[in-house]
């Protein structure tokens, strides 16, 4: 402990020396070439020295200086650099040009850190606030869709208030989460996408009802200032094991006085949008339900029917039946349809022609208002920006909506000459009427497409939620199956309701104590706390469960986070100088679920646990901590060249007591090599430098992986509500199939990179490039164990994944002239995994979806593949057919006995070209995204083609000669068959052996957003209230090309889970278009 006193000691009186030089005071004001308004936040430092300040919310800024300064130097986020020599004056005032190369930008790192961007040593990018809101983006993930090189987004469905799946660089784990963290003005915000439904029901694989939201949807894009993606594990490791996946480092927008004046000024956007269907699988629309079993010929058999051939439900099941244009209805008095029964041409009651229905008449045209209002003010003492927003979707599925209302204040107050303090607070309720999914026997687009092109949903009725279009006087289902198999969708929006609703607190407090200009102390503090409240039920006669059943699922999350840092700068001479911070940071989470049951409901429509016959209730306690201390070492040369070293030692509550701490170390280098080459002035290549880094950090276990646990009892299948313990005064527990570890590690990614950065033709071109490699071992699995130990498998660090990617970003200005300027930017990536091992003996690991058609990790395979049923294919890969006359499946192909790989849904690349186009008082902005490759396992299509209503099986009654070979000689086949339902309900169709034939590429191109804005001239509306009005045209999913066959393929039935590239009766997506105001005064 003396050692260190006395090194303080002399650090303190070794950058005392610099401060008793100053004896002169520069003061002036910082304003923006663009629109001539004042810019706060911009770093004011005397060159070569330490010596500096920042620009208040009003722009202005006051430094003290040495007799020796000559030049001060100017930098802020967004803007180029600039250095100024000082004169006589001690007045002055900078204008700042927009970095547009974002050649000399100012970015925000790990801890809130600012610095220059060509100091850094690693990747990182940056979106603007405006870039997120200009085509009507209404929540923070897809605003950045197609906006980052490296990141992946996936809008899972197109309902409102659907989930976002987001990941950075690939996978790092196998069945943890591969979510950036998310942080809002330097504060941890949770970003959890909670499954819903039974907690013991170990059968639901990733699936569930509806697509809830993933937390980060709280946050409206309207209070954004700027969002900076740290990719690797290099720029993200001071935050430890919870930014193993990389993070996102959200800063919203605080305070500043109205620009050339004193008091508040006020900012109001306000839009609305249209939402449609995008894309929707193609159907049949020829042919009846009914079938050829029965009398051998294809018959329409309608609802009523039962089957005299001993097939049960199955002729009014599928739509093998008589071709339309045969069929007429007899105008009787027939419940189930209002045009009467379906006759034959011959029927003396015939009396008008069937015409199809057309299923897609469910959908409607979406409406969302989004509205919100910011005021703003503040001096040189004190600022504040109070905003309310609030945004109301109602979605193209009938009665389904949601809505995001939000109040947030901003404040910052310099207490003193060397107190400055700061905070946020935001509350925010969310929530709305979700739609069912294709997962569960109520989804929408599972009822809606297996129905017959015979039987009208509605029932003619146009208002959707009148009863007479589902439901019979005595309240049971009217469905083309007889009121049995799955719900009719009008049931489904009226009767079995899910709503959620979210309450959200997020705060911020920090204080920023400048001892000297040398040293500065920062205590940050924050919490995280909301209550998700969600609650589903299946009235009496759904299909899910015809007693009814109600579910009541209330989720309370909330967190504490502290950060305690000192910074110190320092000047050893005039070639080098640089920073140290050392800090401590403490992490405590808590999440609490209370999940209730009610089963077999009294009375309709009547959703109230009192009204349950049955009633289950059981609780859930999760708590986590970590205790943490690190260190930031960042050294810089003459300006040319920057080393940075970071530490973090990390304690958790998930690892065994005497082995929970582990240290997670960073470094990095980067060199301006045009700044050694004396290369500033040339006009070719005036800036290019290279840089790398490495980095290990850690992905902890969960809550309970040391020991073992107990559930409640369940017994299930996956689609049906299964069974719960207590059972008619019956209950249960059993002890977990996994048993847990006391010996558990946290798993480790270690990442290399590499990056060039180029700015070419006097900064009008940039290019900036990265390769990467990580490697993530100690993979937390599940194992499987001998039976004797009581358990079926146990928790064990085993495992290695790999991700090798390159990344490209480019910007340039082709065009530049007095009114009309040309900005071009390209984001390209492409990411390579591969599970390199799993465990002695194991092969696969599942990741979720149905069994299978599931996604896994397979060693030698990239994550997450499609795995499934196969044909039989011989040594040469050709699929063999069946050539014994005597066979049922003569002159088809053979399915396999064996399940494979059958697909990779990661993308090959993905890349986006952004144009914005500014003519005068015009802007066009036009963002075009291209993804290439990722295979979908299209199980809709499959599913369809067992019902005979997919469009591929209009093909019935016609012949073909499969490719493949002979099963007895191997000679190619040239045996005719003839195409039926025969073959489609079997090994032709999706409930057959073989998954394969199901498997699409999901590649697309798409207008991803477009908008046109026009800034009125301030010289119109000069003497008025208002000091600007944009009114801009907008469009989100414009343009869609694809080859795949279902809905949008970005698409996921599980969310934002890990299996992705599974379609099962998917939501369909939407494309938008709209208007927006925006108006200051």
């Amino acid at each position: 402990m003396r050692k260190t006193l006395t090194l303080l000691a002399l650090l303190l009186a070794f950058c005392s020396l610099q401060v008793s030089a100053q004896d002169r005071t520069i003061s002036g004001k910082v304003s923006s070439s663009q629109d001539n308004q004042t810019i706060p936040g911009v770093s004011v430092v005397v060159v070569g020295t330490t010596i500096g300040t920042s620009t208040d919310i009003d722009g202005n800024y006051k430094l003290n200086v040495p007799k020796t300064a000559k030049t001060l130097r100017y930098s802020g986020i967004g803007m180029r650099t600039k250095e100024v020599a000082l004169g006589a004056s001690n007045v002055l005032d900078v204008v700042l040009d927009a970095d547009v190369m974002k050649l000399d930008e100012v970015v925000v790192t790990a801890l809130g850190i600012k610095q220059e961007k060509k100091a850094v040593g690693y990747s990182v990018q940056d979106v603007g606030g405006d870039a997120l809101t200009k085509a009507g983006s209404r929540d923070v993930i897809n605003g950045m869709s197609a906006k980052v090189s490296g990141m992946t987004v996936i809008n899972s469905t197109g309902t409102p208030g659907g989930s976002s799946f987001i990941r950075l660089r690939g996978w790092n784990s196998i069945l943890g989460s591969n979510s950036p963290l998310f942080v809002v003005d330097g504060v941890p915000m949770d970003n959890s996408y909670n499954l819903s439904g039974n907690p013991d029901d170990g059968t639901n694989n990733g699936l569930e009802s509806v697509s809830n939201s993933n937390r980060a949807l709280d946050i409206n894009p309207d209070d954004i200032e700027s969002v900076t993606v740290l990719k690797g594990p290099a720029a993200s490791a001071l935050y430890g094991g919870s930014a193993a996946n990389g993070a996102i480092i959200i800063t919203t927008k605080k305070g500043k006085a109205p620009a050339g004046k004193k008091g508040v000024s006020v900012t109001f956007n306000s839009s609305i949008q249209w939402d449609q269907v995008n894309k929707l699988p193609e159907l049949q629309d020829k042919f009846s339900q009914g079938t050829s079993w029965e009398t051998g010929t294809p018959s329409w058999y309608g609802p009523d029917y039962v089957s005299q051939a001993g097939l049960g439900g199955y002729p009014r099941q599928v739509s093998w039946g008589a071709m339309i244009d045969t069929l007429y209805w007899d105008g009787s008095d027939y419940k189930w349809d209002k045009n009467g029964r379906i006759v034959g041409a011959s029927d003396p009651n015939a009396k008008k022609k069937v015409t199809p229905y057309d299923p897609y008449d469910f959908f409607r045209t979406g409406v969302t208002y989004d509205n919100s209002i910011a005021i703003s003010g503040g001096n040189d003492l004190a600022s504040f920006r109070a905003s309310v927003g609030h945004l109301k979707q109602t979605g193209i599925v009938p009665l389904s909506d949601w809505a995001r209302t939000s109040v947030k204040f901003a404040g910052e107050a310099k207490v003193s000459q060397k107190l400055l303090t700061s905070g946020t607070v935001t509350y925010t309720n969310s929530g709305g009427r979700r739609v069912q999914q294709g997962s569960n026997l109520s989804g929408i687009m599972l009822g809606l497409l297996r129905t017959p092109p015979t039987f009208d949903n509605s029932n003619g009725v146009s208002d959707p939620s009148n009863p007479e279009a589902y439901m019979f006087p005595d309240g049971t289902q009217r469905t083309y199956r007889g009121g049995a198999g799955y719900d009719n969708p009008y049931w489904t929006i009226n009767k079995n309701p899910f709503n959620d609703d979210v309450n959200r607190v997020f705060g911020t407090l920090t204080n920023v104590y400048n001892v000297t200009d040398w040293f500065d102390i920062t205590h940050r503090i924050g919490t995280d706390f909301y209550s998700d409240r969600r609650k589903q039920a299946f009235d009496i006669n759904s299909r899910q469960n015809p007693a009814g059943q109600i579910f009541e699922d209330q989720n309370f999350y909330r967190h504490v986070y502290s950060d305690l840092m000192f910074n110190f700068k320092y000047k050893l001479n005039d070639s080098w100088n640089g920073n140290f911070l050392v800090g401590n940071n403490f992490f405590s989470r808590k999440t609490q679920r209370v999940y209730t049951q009610g089963d077999g409901l009294n009375l309709p429509d009547f959703y109230n646990m009192s009204n349950a016959q049955s009633v289950l209730t059981k609780e859930f306690t999760y708590r986590y901590r970590t205790a943490s201390v690190f260190a930031d070492w960042k050294i810089d040369f003459k300006d040319m060249l920057f080393l940075n070293a970071t530490g973090r030692f990390e304690k958790s509550s998930t690892l065994p007591k005497d082995e929970n701490v582990y240290f997670y170390p960073s470094a990095s280098i980067g060199f301006v090599f045009t700044e050694a080459l004396g290369m500033n002035n040339n006009k070719v290549l005036p800036f290019g430098k290279l840089r790398a880094s490495i980095a290990t950090v850690g992905n902890d276990a969960s809550e309970y992986s040391l020991n073992n646990v107990f559930n409640g009892g369940f017994a299930g299948d996956g689609w049906t509500n299964g069974v719960t313990f207590p059972f008619n005064g019956v209950g249960g527990f059993t002890v977990a199939d996994v048993a847990g570890n006391p010996n558990i590690k946290p798993e480790k990614t270690t990442s290399k990179e590499f990056g060039v950065d180029l700015r070419f033709l006097d900064n009008r071109l940039g290019v900036d490039f990265t390769v990467y490699q990580s490697n993530s071992v100690d993979q937390i699995i599940p194992v499987t164990i001998p039976g004797s130990s009581g358990f079926a498998g146990a928790i064990l660090n085993s495992g290695e994944l790999e991700n090798k990617g390159i990344e490209l970003m480019l910007n340039a200005t082709p065009v530049k002239s007095k009114n009309f300027t040309w900005d071009l930017t390209l984001n390209w990536s492409r990411n390579r995994s591969k599970v390199i091992s799993l465990y002695e003996g194991v092969e696969s690991l599942y990741i979720g979806g149905f069994e299978g058609s599931d996604a896994r990790a397979f060693v030698g395979q990239p994550y997450g593949v499609l795995y499934g049923g196969v044909w039989e294919r011989d040594g040469s890969g050709n699929i063999i057919i069946e050539d014994d006359p005597t066979s049922f499946y003569y002159g088809f192909p053979l399915a396999s006995a064996d399940l494979k790989v059958i697909g990779d849904p990661n993308p090959d690349w993905i890349g986006s070209i952004s144009n914005t186009f500014t003519y005068k008082r015009w802007s066009l902005n036009v963002l075009i995204e291209r993804r290439q490759g990722g295979d979908i396992w299209n199980g809709t299509e499959g599913a369809l083609t067992f019902f005979g209503m997919s469009e591929l099986t209009e093909d019935r009654g016609t012949t073909k000669v499969f490719e493949g070979v002979k099963a007895s000689d191997g000679t190619p086949n040239d045996i005719s068959v003839t195409l039926g339902e025969d073959w489609y309900t079997d090994n032709g169709g999706g409930f057959g052996a073989v998954t394969e034939q199901f498997i699409e590429d999901g590649s697309y191109t798409r207008l991803r957003q477009a908008s046109l804005t026009y800034s009125v001239d301030p010289k119109l509306i000069k003497g008025t209230p208002f000091s600007s009005i944009d009114l801009s045209v907008i469009g989100t999913n414009l343009l869609l090309i694809t080859d795949y066959e279902g809905v949008d393929p970005e698409t996921s039935l599980t969310g934002a889970n890990n299996s992705q590239g599974l379609d099962y009766f998917n939501n369909p997506g939407t494309k938008s278009y709209g208007v927006r105001l925006r108006v200051t005064f």
